[in-house]
């Protein structure tokens, strides 16, 4: 249920609180001061709620909403980067020892055999795909 308020400092209706949306402008010098240093001085943080018509107060929860938005971020790319890892493929195997799988018409077995018979000796095996068991030929 937001609404914006037809007020001159741009406040926004949520619940029973006001806040204070940020003009481009305040963004940009909140995000720029952020990439030059997560932690704000004391007189930083003063410069830059006088060029920016912010309280000090509000440049100091800024940069911790800031902060705690970046673990977000990071904590999502850590868990992702597991993700990928784990579910990464097995790269193919050596060219000269590459099987062929054929699965038979009634999709209950398959025969795995070399691609070049001739390249290497190999028994042919039928898997039974219902029991996860092979036979040997």
């Amino acid at each position: 249920c937001k609404s914006v308020a037809p007020h001159p400092l741009w406040k926004t209706r949520t619940k029973d609180k006001y806040r204070v949306v940020y003009t481009d402008q305040q963004r940009l010098e909140l995000e720029r001061e952020f990439q030059y240093n997560r932690y704000i001085t004391m007189r930083r943080k003063t410069e830059l709620s006088m060029a920016l018509s912010l309280s000090e107060r509000q440049v100091k929860i800024w940069f911790q909403n800031r902060r705690a938005k970046e673990r977000k971020i990071n904590r999502k790319k850590l868990q992702n980067s597991q993700q990928a890892s784990t579910t990464t493929p097995t790269p193919p195997p050596h060219p000269e020892k590459q099987l062929e799988i054929t699965q038979s018409h009634d999709s209950s077995s398959a025969v795995v055999e070399p691609l070049d018979k001739d390249s290497m000796s190999f028994k042919e095996t039928v898997w039974d795909l219902n029991e996860n068991e092979h036979l040997s030929l």
